[in-house]
């Protein structure tokens, strides 16, 4: 049984941001993007401790936010 699903709910609708973001920014944008999201994602998988994971998770919603705000202000959505 799943105990926490927020954490799998967070890196989905972060995903989904990233990507919308990504195929609407210009070649340095994505480059940015792409950057953030590899140690967003990569950081969790080389530490491994609880309070590096909620900071990620938090950084991941930050992100998210960021990246839906771009979305909206490059009139994608």
């Amino acid at each position: 049984m799943l105990q926490n699903p927020y954490p799998i709910i967070i890196n989905f609708l972060v995903l989904v941001f990233f990507l919308l973001a990504f195929f609407s920014a210009e070649l340095k944008g994505k480059l940015i993007l792409l950057g953030i999201a590899v140690l967003l994602f990569g950081l969790p998988t080389i530490v491994s401790f609880d309070s590096v994971s909620w900071i990620v998770y938090g950084s991941k919603v930050i992100f998210g936010l960021g990246c839906y705000l771009f979305i909206r202000k490059q009139g994608f959505l």
